[in-house]
């Protein structure tokens, strides 16, 4: 469920993210990129990148590109490659392919009628509310949901999602003022959004190890607002 306290916020926010996201329309293609460590050491980097088209849809990629090495060798690695389309703040379609340390996953997702239609090649396909969000975090109104779309497997996945509180994050340009929000159920995840609603910072634990996300660049459209009609959609 989602609290009275956070819609209020976030429906407040949603008036200054439209006008800024009105002003950047004309900046360009937007970049975020984090630079992701294994317990604090570097492994690869993880960028989004934002276009516009002429009628008002938005274009999002994504490449994750991890390794983890034990002097010469590669005992892990990870790449991740993810092309959506938004029209109206609506997911209208989604390919993702991700190789996980040798484990090939293909996932499509596509607005069919009112509803998203999602095909993977691991599962039985089956059509989710055309409001869900995939994991793919770049969208704040992701804090007000309690189900989300698996951008790498299509799983559904079940999520409560609390604010932890101000914090200060590192950033290309120096530190940011942040707040801090912590998912758990089916992922645990601590995400960090600055005052404009962007996302600056990431981490979770994977198999005993701490996985954290610095801002690395950030620049162009930046499109805060993109999804927030769906957060009004489910209230």
């Amino acid at each position: 469920m989602v609290s009275l306290r956070r819609f209020a916020g976030a429906a407040v926010f949603l008036v200054f993210a439209l006008a800024s996201v009105t002003a950047a329309a004309d900046t360009g293609p937007g970049l975020l990129k984090f630079e992701v460590a294994l317990d604090d050491k570097p492994i690869g980097e993880h960028s989004l990148t934002f276009s516009r088209g002429a009628d008002g849809s938005l274009e999002t990629r994504i490449a994750i590109d991890l390794a983890v090495k034990f002097g010469p060798f590669t005992v892990f690695d990870y790449t991740h490659r993810n092309a959506s389309l938004w029209q109206d703040g609506a997911l209208q379609r989604m390919r993702s392919q991700t190789d996980d340390n040798g484990d090939r996953h293909d996932v499509a997702i596509d607005l069919v009628g009112d509803q998203l239609q999602i095909v993977n090649d691991s599962a039985p396909n089956f059509n989710a509310p055309r409001n869900m969000l995939p994991t793919t975090y770049w969208m704040f109104s992701t804090v007000a949901q309690d189900r989300l779309l698996n951008s790498q497997t299509g799983e559904m996945l079940e999520v409560d999602i609390q604010e932890v509180g101000r914090e200060t994050v590192p950033g290309p340009d120096g530190p940011i003022e942040a707040t801090r929000y912590r998912m758990v159920g089916d992922l645990e995840i601590e995400l960090w959004y600055d005052d404009a609603g962007i996302l600056v910072g990431l981490a979770f634990e994977a198999r005993g190890s701490d996985v954290t996300y610095r801002l690395i660049a950030r620049d162009g459209l930046l499109p805060v607002a993109a999804a927030m009609t769906n957060l009004m959609a489910r209230n």
